[in-house]
Formats: C-alpha cells, structure tokens, sequence
C-alpha cells in the first residue's frame, strides 16, 4: 500500500476484499459483511458527491452508534470531506456552538436528538432512523444503485474527523485527525492486542468518544466484527448481547461490569469475555480482580488522549499487579517521554508533563492556532497530564496538571490520594480535588461514595490515611454524596467537584 493511500477506509477496503463474507457489523437485526458495508460506503459517497459534498467540506454526525454511523465516517473518508462528531449528551447551546465552530454542510441526525438541532446551524439535515424506519431515505441511499462519480485525489494527510474535546479548560476545541493517524491507531493497537480476523467486538462506548472509535477502526483493520450494543440496552441485555454474539473483546471500564455481577455472566462455565480494556492504575482494583479469578477474563489497560487517536500505552494485568498506578508501555505507534516546562525531555524518575509522538497524534485544534501551538509547538504532544518514567520505558499517571493541588509548597497529585480509598471494601466510589484555604493556599478535599449498607466516618477515613501517605496529602474535608459526577467512559470531573462549597462540618 502506497504510504499516499494509508487511511481507515483503505485498511477496510483491503478487508473488503480479503475477507468479503466475513461479518462487519451487527447493528440489532441487520448483518453486514465486510463486502456488504464497503458497497454502501461507496454508494453513501457517490450520493455526497452528487449533493456537492466536497474534500473539506465538514458533515456532521449526531446518531447513535451502529452501521450507519460507520457507514457515513468511511463514505466521509472516501471523498475527503470531514465528519464532525457530534456528542448527543450536550446540551442544544453546546451543540450550537459546535456546528457554529465547525459550519457543517450537512448532517445527518436520529430524530430521537431534533431538539438538539433547535438552535444550531446544521446544514442540510438528513434523518437517519433505522430502528423505527428501517427503509428511510438513508437505506435507500446506501441500497440502491448511485450515479458512479469519479473520486477525488486525496492527500494523505487529509482530515477524517473532528472529535471535540470536553472543555475542561474553556470551550470545547476540535481535535482534526488525519485519517492516517487514525489507521495507526487501529494497526498499532491491533498489533498490541493481537486481534485477528475472528475477533468480535462488544461495542459500547460511543463512536463521538475516542475509546469507541479505536476500537471500532481496530475492527475494520484487522478483518473483525463491530457488534454494536443499542444506547437504551440495559445491562442485562448487554450481556445477553454479549454471549448471543459470541464477543471476544470490549471496553467495559467498572460501571458496565459491575451491574454484571449478579447477573450470572458466566453461562454454561464460559465468559466469552476474553479481553477487558479498563484505565491502567486507577478505577477499583477489586473488580479487576474480580474479572479475572471469577470470569476467567483477561484485564488489559492503559492511558490515552483524543489526541492521540486513543489508547497511546498498554499494559496487562499481571504488570498491573507489579505496578501500580503504571499506565504501562507506549504501544508500537507512539513514543513517549515526559517533559519540562520548556519542553525539554527528563531523566527517567523526574516527574514531568507526559509527551506523545507518532503518526496518530493530531494534526491540530480547528481554527485554533494558538492552541494548536501550545499543544504541538515542541515536536512533541504536551498532554497536560503528569507523570514520569523509569529506566525500562513503562510510564506513571500522577494526574492532570491542572488538577494539581498545591498545599503549603507541596505538591498533591488527587490520584495518589484515590487509591487509598480504592483499598477501603466500605467506599464504593471516591475523588478528590483542591479546594480554597486560607492558611496553606489550596487544601485536599475528598468526596466520598460509601458502599451499600456500608458506614464510614471522617475520623475513621482519617485513621486510615496514617501510615498510607504524608499527612499533607490527607483529605482536610470530606464529604459524603450519593454519586459522583463522570464522564461517558468513567472519568471523574473534578472541576465539578472543586466548584461544590466547602463548609466546616466536613472538616476531618
């Protein structure tokens, strides 16, 4: 394959033809093959094609995940137009801005999220509802015959997609990734995980997130099958799901899981559950352990940024055990170091802000120069998380440098101070953040999630805390909630919490 031509849909083409009636995809009652999906591609872009669509040009997409989802990202690829991925969680203000920033040509929408659209500036809207009208417009877009129009010549660094970030820092910024780097992404960690042609994906996390879409473009590199879960699946159909379908693989981060407990996943002695991907390092040691004695399942982990096309390290279970809190090797496609404030590469042991390089980092911030710059401008991708490395290259998360909390000179990374509470069997959940103080500047303050029928007080927290870490890194406040605020694969928003009011009775 001529390096001009490296892309997603180029590393599924090869698939098309090699493995033409192996399953692609298994979206509810419909079944593709490879061949099957690479036909509608095509006739998805000759039809975008025919309505003007041009490299460049940006569609949107706001649908939840299945075939057509695919379809319409692979058929954006073919032509070099640009799909924006839109997250159908936002609000119709955050939505607005969106498609403000990004001026969609077109997008195509579930009716289910209309009123998503209210305020926004869209393009051309096309409906594609395939459960509650499975011959719509878009089926007999992608079915019947199209008008055959000559492709355009595509540079190899064309954008794919946007996949907008979840602005922690201020408004969300595209993210512009190539679609060589998202076919990096899926070799290497295909490469790293040892798929084959017989792996059958469970997929769960949503494609507008980078965990669902490497795992998905991992699929179409290596000849599997996507089988995508509905969004209103319960966690019982997820794992009738999984069975029925015979899945080899997933990204189950612990919400999903621990539903699964009382749910005998284990039928007839088989969990067909054979690859878990979950955040190296953090998340509750228990349930891993759980999966792997019970289940018979293999945990996996590792760290990643939308960025970097997704997962950048890796590392297996048996290494987390050895390790904890590593986020493991980088995989075949990425390089890392940790950096200095100038951008200068440290000694292994230094901590120091995580740096990333290879054929999957980002192109850049759309229409964001400065951003792009400041992300970029060293040769390297500054991924404002902390961490170091030792001598043999496996890499330590101390958490994001913005999160940083800084008491009376010292410096508190909040995940160190959560995994003394992942070792407490009564707390369910728990994060902490730096909240205001007056004598030391910032102070620790811990939100707690206790288990059920489980109970806790501060003063036995605090007992617990001595002898684990320095009595600075201590939680000062304490509160206990029912859940705390995560994202869609689990990450803790700590900018939520810190913004909560501290008050003296919670004082520990």
């Amino acid at each position: 394959m001529h390096a001009r031509d490296f892309s997603l849909d180029t590393l599924f083409k090869v698939c098309a033809t090699q493995y033409a009636t192996r399953e692609a995809t298994v979206d509810g009652a419909q079944r593709l093959t490879h061949a099957e999906l690479d036909a509608r591609v095509s006739r998805l872009a000759a039809w975008l094609l025919a309505k003007g669509i041009s490299p460049g040009d940006r569609v949107a997409i706001l649908l939840t995940d299945g075939a057509p989802y695919l379809t319409i990202l692979l058929a954006c690829g073919r032509i070099g137009a640009i799909a924006v991925l839109l997250n159908w969680r936002l609000a119709p203000g955050e939505i607005a801005w969106i498609a403000g920033n990004a001026e969609p040509a077109m997008t195509f929408a579930n009716p289910r999220f209309s009123a998503l659209l209210a305020e926004a500036d869209a393009g051309e809207v096309i409906e594609v509802d395939e459960q509650h009208d499975p011959q719509g417009t878009f089926e007999a877009i992608v079915s019947e015959p199209q008008e055959a129009r000559t492709l355009p010549n595509l540079a190899p660094e064309r954008p794919l997609y946007m996949m907008y970030t979840s602005g922690t820092t201020g408004r969300p910024k595209g993210c512009l990734q190539a679609g060589s780097a998202v076919a990096s992404s899926a070799l290497g960690f295909s490469v790293r995980r040892g798929f084959t042609r017989d792996e059958r994906l469970l997929s769960i996390n949503p494609l507008f997130h980078v965990v669902g879409m490497q795992q998905v473009a991992a699929m179409l590199a290596c000849g599997g099958c996507s089988v995508f879960a509905g969004r209103d699946d319960d966690s019982a159909a997820v794992l009738d799901l999984l069975h029925r379908e015979a899945c080899t693989t997933t990204s189950a981060f612990p919400t999903i899981c621990f539903p699964w407990q009382t749910m005998e996943p284990v039928r007839d002695g088989v969990m067909p559950l054979t690859n878990y991907t979950g955040g190296a390092g953090m998340g509750r040691p228990q349930i891993y352990e759980f999966i792997e004695q019970e289940w018979d399942a293999r945990v996996v982990g590792g760290y990643g940024q939308t960025e970097v096309c997704g997962f950048a390290t890796f590392i297996d279970y048996p290494d987390m055990l050895e390790h904890p809190r590593s986020i493991g090797w980088a995989m075949p496609h990425v390089e890392m170091t940790i950096l200095d404030p100038d951008g200068n590469q440290l000694a292994p042991g230094e901590e120091g802000e995580i740096g990333l390089r290879g054929p999957s980092v980002m192109l850049g911030y759309w229409r964001n120069d400065e951003a792009s710059e400041a992300a970029l401008g060293h040769g390297w991708l500054r991924t404002g998380d902390l961490g170091k490395m030792d001598e043999r290259g496996l890499g330590y998360l101390l958490g994001r440098e913005k999160e940083l909390i800084k008491t009376g000179g010292e410096n508190v990374y909040p995940a160190e101070v959560d995994m003394v509470f992942a070792d407490m069997p009564e707390v369910a959940d728990a994060g902490c953040c730096g909240v205001p103080d007056r004598q030391w500047g910032e102070a620790v303050k811990a939100f707690v999630v206790l288990a059920p029928g489980a109970s806790l007080t501060r003063e036995e927290i605090t007992a617990r805390f001595k002898g684990q870490i320095a009595g600075y890194k201590r939680p000062r406040y304490i509160e206990f909630v029912d859940q705390l605020p995560r994202d869609p694969i689990g990450k803790l928003l700590r900018r939520e919490l810190s913004a909560r009011p501290v008050s003296e009775d919670q004082a520990s």
